[in-house]
């Protein structure tokens, strides 16, 4: 194989790459901030056997899916070694086992890979990442400090309902649910608040996207915005 052709077949697969990382970032993200009742929820709550053998299976299934794309993107890459040192948190979360003796550190893990991904803020996609870590924190911290309340909330899937229609604002007009503990009515007013700047954002989005819509020079950005970005993938992957 000619070096002309070897540096061909090495941009489309660090372009290949970069495209399956913008695609599965998303996704990953919210899957992590599902891990986190799978994690805490069988040290925190007093579980049935079944309960707790649903959430191990979950717990498995999602590892899967990180395996499955660490093994994925590392065959893309044309540095390997370098990959992986750039996604070491990644790597972490695949490395350790399920045992709970590790799970404070994977964790740990999940915490850090969500906050790195708030550096884009700004996008609109991410808003569910947001909606979804509010519920995923709601439920699990009013399971836990409901115990022994007599509140109806103290089984991971009334929470999980109770926080999910409380963060749209509406959840008080059901009249079913309510937390009884101080910090069960704590984080339902961060719920309610979330829940109106998630919204709000959603709507000045909207807003945005329809006063963008006549504009004849959007089309001509994001395509500029793309060339723009293969560029700094073709440059980048010139230097290793």
């Amino acid at each position: 194989m000619s070096t002309f052709n070897k540096k061909e077949l090495r941009n489309s697969r660090e372009l290949l790459l970069d495209k399956v990382e913008r695609i599965t970032e998303i996704p990953l993200m919210i899957l992590s901030l599902i891990m986190i009742p799978l994690l805490l929820g069988p040290v925190l709550w007093d579980m049935l056997e079944n309960e707790e053998r649903f959430f191990f299976i979950g717990d498995i299934l999602i590892w899967a899916l990180f395996a499955v794309d660490m093994v994925v993107k590392t065959a893309l890459s044309t540095n390997r070694v370098n990959y992986l040192k750039v996604h070491w948190l990644e790597l972490i979360v695949v490395a350790l086992p399920w045992f709970r003796p590790f799970r404070l550190v994977r964790l740990i893990a999940f915490a850090a890979k969500n906050y790195r991904g708030t550096t884009r803020a700004g996008k609109p996609d991410f808003l569910l990442v947001y909606a979804v870590g509010l519920i995923m924190f709601g439920a699990t911290i009013v399971t836990t400090f409901e115990q022994g309340y007599g509140s109806s909330l103290v089984s991971f899937s009334q929470s999980l309902w109770w926080s999910l229609v409380t963060i749209t604002t509406i959840g008080y007009a059901y009249g079913d649910t309510l937390p009884v503990s101080t910090a069960g009515r704590g984080v339902a007013v961060i719920l309610m608040l979330g829940g109106l700047g998630i919204f709000g954002a959603i709507t000045a989005n909207l807003a945005a996207v329809f006063s963008n819509a006549g504009d004849p020079n959007t089309k001509a950005i994001a395509e500029l915005t793309q060339q723009i970005s293969e560029l700094k993938a073709e440059i980048s992957s010139n230097r290793q």
